[in-house]
């Protein structure tokens, strides 16, 4: 019974990491310029991936599988993400500081 409600988690987390770093990474999206084209390209590709197994053979996959491209999803999106909020907020930052 817990053993269905985590891998369900597992499975929410993976498509919904997906599917977030998928658009902010796409074309206009706010992660765009934080990721060199050829990792992105690579990343989104894996993403795609990913999404597509979601539907396929990840129905009936073990929890195992949805904690390993998690954590392989998050080694290259965290750092995205951090550096988009470190740009993101550094102008405000400076304004406070101005202001000062």
């Amino acid at each position: 019974d817990m053993e269905i409600l985590e891998w369900k988690e597992l499975r929410n987390t993976l498509e919904a990491y997906s599917y977030d770093m998928r658009s902010n990474l796409d074309a206009y999206g706010t992660f765009e310029k934080y990721l060199d084209e050829a990792p992105k390209k690579a990343f989104l590709e894996k993403i795609n991936q990913t999404v597509e197994w979601l539907y396929d053979a990840g129905e009936s996959a073990p929890k195992d599988e949805y904690s390993k491209r998690i954590k392989e999803f998050k080694q290259i999106g965290e750092p995205v993400r951090q550096r988009h909020f470190y740009y993101s907020e550094l102008d405000l930052y400076f304004s406070q500081i101005d202001e000062i």
